[in-house]
């Protein structure tokens, strides 16, 4: 059966009403700084702030569905091995119906402690660690405290300074086994985007939709649109063309 990875990032969601980064669509992104709700300075800072405006990102996320480009993702999955690596903290990829999704910034819909042990240094002392997390129903509180260690909970979602929730060995040795690679909605250029993207430029086709790779890229296809104009299409392509 054939390997497809498909990497995604914030061009995915965007026609189901998700901002990208750097859209003011409903005014989540407009009236803050980065680092003001992004960052461990900033939560350190004003918990309440950043609590807030991940509350309006959830509320948004709730009441968004899964547009063409998901459902096409998941198309790929009654006939192929699809691995999806993504960008994306909302959950449409699931409520789609796909299968195999790795998270590398996390998931809004998960809330974890303050001093979670995939958060290096937070405290700058390494004796706080807890392993707290769990899926939830509403927006996280303040106030609203990890029944293990006391800590404030906060959304599962890695800020600016963090690591992300990827096994480097997972990822080289899928790369090898990777037949088809799919770029959709990043520019991979900012890491660890941008090493994920040079580790499967092995694969025997690569194609990518909006926006265009970062230079440096051997041998592949860009599809001028957005993921619902051109992901259904290459996805019929796919299915047509190779063999299980």
């Amino acid at each position: 059966m054939k390997t497809i990875v498909i990497f995604s990032g914030a061009g995915l969601s965007k026609e189901s009403g998700i901002p990208t980064f750097r859209d003011s669509l409903n005014g989540l992104w407009e009236n803050f700084r980065i680092e003001e709700v992004a960052s461990k300075q900033g939560w350190l800072h004003s918990p309440r702030t950043v609590l807030d405006f991940y509350a309006a990102r959830w509320t948004n996320i709730q009441a968004c569905q899964p547009n063409a480009a998901h459902f096409a993702c998941v198309q790929l999955e009654n006939k192929f091995n699809v691995i999806h690596v993504t960008q994306n903290i909302d959950d449409l990829l699931e409520r789609a119906g796909a299968k195999n999704i790795r998270h590398l910034h996390g998931q809004i819909q998960y809330r974890k402690c303050e001093w979670h042990h995939s958060i290096s240094n937070f405290r700058y002392d390494p004796k706080f660690s807890c392993n707290y997390r769990i899926k939830h129903t509403s927006p996280v509180q303040l106030g609203e405290l990890c029944p293990i260690c006391d800590g404030q909970l906060r959304p599962d979602v890695v800020w600016f300074g963090e690591a992300v929730d990827m096994q480097w060995d997972f990822v080289e040795d899928l790369a090898l086994s990777t037949d088809v690679f799919i770029g959709i909605g990043t520019s991979g250029q900012v890491e660890p985007a941008a090493t994920l993207l040079s580790v499967f430029m092995s694969a025997k086709e690569k194609y990518f939709i909006d926006p265009a790779p970062m230079k440096g890229i051997p041998s592949y296809r860009i599809l001028q649109g957005t993921a619902c104009e051109q992901l259904p299409k290459l996805v019929q392509q796919l299915m047509n063309e190779l063999p299980d």
